[in-house]
């Protein structure tokens, strides 16, 4: 038999009441046990949020969503919070802002942001992560001082090597701004 707080939240999803909508829905996450079931309300309740104005609520739904072991469930909720992305743009930053991140999370989502800006910048990811991979390789001890050499040498590396890349931007953007005079 289907849930009816399943149905009722679905019937008021497509009639535009997103309140009354959240309520039932948010009942079956409590009530329900059946995985499929579940995935269905959750889907429906991230519709709900959206269309109630509720974007926090809908953005971490689908960030528990595309953490699932479910593949058809993760791919769902990645693909769901890149549109909320798209639609919203600054919702993913105002989260995250409210998030007490540690600073190697705040270095690491700054790269992603900088690389998503550049489909060119694609290639520095790649060739800073085999630098990684690379120095990891080469020293396979976990010794707290082979730790260190190893982030050193990943440090140095990729600094030079953004280095270059950087300086070879400046001067692009120089002969840019040189033909234009």
């Amino acid at each position: 038999m289907a849930n009816r707080n399943l149905q009722a939240g679905l019937a008021q999803l497509k009639s535009g009441d997103y309140a009354e909508a959240i309520v039932q829905l948010e009942a079956v996450l409590v009530n329900e046990l059946h995985p499929g079931t579940l995935f269905k309300a959750k889907k429906a309740l991230v519709k709900a949020y959206e269309g109630d104005g509720k974007l926090r609520q809908a953005w971490q739904l689908c960030e528990e969503l595309s953490e699932s072991t479910s593949p058809e469930i993760r791919d769902w909720g990645d693909r769901t919070l890149a549109e909320l992305d798209q639609r919203y743009p600054t919702l993913a930053s105002e989260i995250l802002i409210g998030k007490r991140l540690t600073r190697q999370q705040k270095v690491i989502r700054a790269l992603i942001q900088w690389f998503k800006r550049s489909p060119q910048r694609v290639s520095t990811l790649e060739t800073a992560w085999n630098i990684i991979e690379e120095e990891q390789y080469n020293h396979p001890d976990n010794s707290p001082f082979v730790k260190l050499t190893v982030y050193w040498n990943i440090f140095r590396r990729i600094s030079i090597f953004l280095g270059k890349t950087f300086w070879v931007w400046i001067q692009a953007k120089w002969q840019e701004f040189e033909s234009r005079k």
